[in-house]
């Protein structure tokens, strides 16, 4: 687990200095230098779906239309994951109430 967290974050402090740098554009394509470890595999992912892309050998800039279909999946994925949680937590209460009544019995 805080592999994917760490994952995430990393993930996210790429797409934030594209934001503050406003590279939208090919034209405005910024270079994503000091790169931690974590963020250069990140990187590689984010290119691969095209969420960043590369205009130039080491300059980038974010498609803003593969964004928000990320940030869609993302919710999407989070909404299930807790739809997930919440009847694993209704089973167990279900299923811990006949055993603990059983067991009175």
């Amino acid at each position: 687990m805080p592999v994917i967290a760490a994952g995430a974050i990393a993930e996210r402090r790429l797409i934030d200095r594209l934001l503050r740098a406003r590279a939208f554009t090919p034209d405005n394509s910024v270079p994503l230098t000091d790169l931690r470890w974590l963020e250069s595999r990140r990187l590689q992912r984010l290119l691969g779906k095209g969420v960043i892309r590369e205009h130039a050998p080491g300059r980038y800039y974010l498609d803003g239309p593969a964004l928000a279909d990320r940030f869609a999946f993302l919710r999407v994925a989070r909404i299930i994951a807790l739809i997930v949680v919440i009847l694993a937590a209704m089973a167990m209460v279900v299923f811990g109430g006949l055993t603990a009544s059983r067991i009175v019995s």
